[in-house]
């Protein structure tokens, strides 16, 4: 019982929490946008594209988003998934389930689904258990059925150094860089 309700505990707090801390991580950094002017034109065209990006890079991809219509990820089944699609809600970002190992069929239609509602697709092509930064076929069968053109993208961000000699740590010395890379589509 008292399992049963940390876990739904972690449910209601965990995405609140994982929500702010994107906040406030983006919030100390200065963002640099790189490659990002084809995605953004087709965007701003209403153009509906597929992003990937690896799986290990999840955490700060909804600061990436610039299309207007809306975005559904694809998320497992897994308690894991079910975190990430609270987490993401909170950036307007709706989700369907399903992986490469359970549901994957119904994950696929409902990406297909919300292709066809105009909304963009995000996916990570090599999937929660990998291999890593192996991409499997999905996300190319995807793009062949909806038309939609693929947009590779990635976030990386250098440490962040508090201390210097002298000055208190509640006193950040800079800002950490961080950059948001689009790579150019595949259609």
């Amino acid at each position: 019982m008292i399992k049963r309700f940390l876990d739904r505990l972690g449910l209601v707090l965990g995405p609140w929490l994982a929500a702010t801390m994107i906040k406030v991580l983006a919030s100390t950094m200065r963002i640099e946008y790189v490659n990002f002017e084809d995605y953004k034109r087709l965007a701003e065209a209403g153009k509906n594209n597929i992003v990937a990006f690896w799986h290990g890079r999840l955490f700060m991809m909804p600061l990436g988003y610039f299309g207007k219509k809306g975005m559904t990820i694809l998320v497992s089944q897994h308690r894991d998934g079910e975190l990430i699609a609270r987490t993401v809600r909170r950036f307007n970002i709706a989700s369907v389930r399903g992986s490469s190992t359970r549901g994957w069929f119904e994950g696929f239609k409902g990406l297909i689904r919300a292709a066809r509602a105009g909304r963009d697709i995000a996916i990570t092509p090599d999937g929660p258990r990998g291999p890593a930064r192996v991409a499997q076929s999905g996300v190319v069968q995807l793009a062949a059925k909806t038309g939609m053109p693929i947009v590779p993208m990635t976030f990386a961000a250098s440490k962040k150094k508090f201390l210097r000699a002298g000055i208190p740590l509640s006193y950040p010395t800079h800002f950490q860089k961080a950059s948001l890379s689009a790579g150019r589509h595949f259609t």
